[in-house]
């Protein structure tokens, strides 16, 4: 492990096969439940997905944290869900990550049977993890840290009933990360 490396994953050994006991363990991931995007100009990204692309708008949030905030768009189509995120301060969580790795992906949320199992498996593969998990009426959360070399995070989420996004959730995860001055 290069433990001088800031990523959220360990580096590999060169000498290890890629079909590793490690590797072996079955995470169990069963499809992507939605991808969100950091974007410069949330109305704008509203108006390609929902006018161009023919999605839905199906929710707006605005998230206030202690410090910053930012605003989101929920967009659906045909079971194609993108979450769109803008910073509403440039110190926000959201703008941070467009300042460093530009506008585009800011994670794909996975959906997994079981979050904490999920969460103990890929740590013990060396994924790190920015936040506890979320557990909300409906739906379970978890995000790893951000991978410097690709720019990306992973959400894992279960859902058990909640077919959107909690506020409750939401909140959470914007505090946590906000408290931790990760992005």
């Amino acid at each position: 492990m290069n433990a001088g490396i800031p990523h959220a994953v360990r580096a590999a050994d060169p000498g290890e096969p890629s079909g590793s006991k490690a590797a072996d363990a079955n995470v169990s991931f069963q499809r992507i439940d939605h991808i969100a995007l950091a974007v410069k100009d949330l109305e704008e990204g509203v108006r390609l997905f929902r006018d161009v692309l023919g999605f839905e708008l199906k929710q707006r949030r605005h998230i206030k944290g202690a410090r910053t905030g930012m605003v989101s768009a929920e967009m659906e189509l045909n079971g194609i869900r993108f979450v769109l995120c803008q910073g509403t301060e440039p110190e926000s969580q959201v703008s941070k990550l467009v300042e460093h790795h530009g506008v585009g992906i800011a994670h794909i949320a996975m959906a997994v049977e079981d979050v904490e199992t999920a969460v103990d498996s890929l740590k013990s593969r060396g994924l790190g993890f920015d936040t506890k998990v979320i557990k909300g009426s409906g739906l379970t959360q978890a995000f790893s840290s951000r991978c410097h070399n690709t720019g990306m995070s992973f959400e894992l989420i279960h859902r058990s009933g909640e077919e959107g996004f909690l506020e409750d959730n939401v909140q959470d995860l914007f505090d946590q990360l906000e408290q931790s001055g990760k992005y």
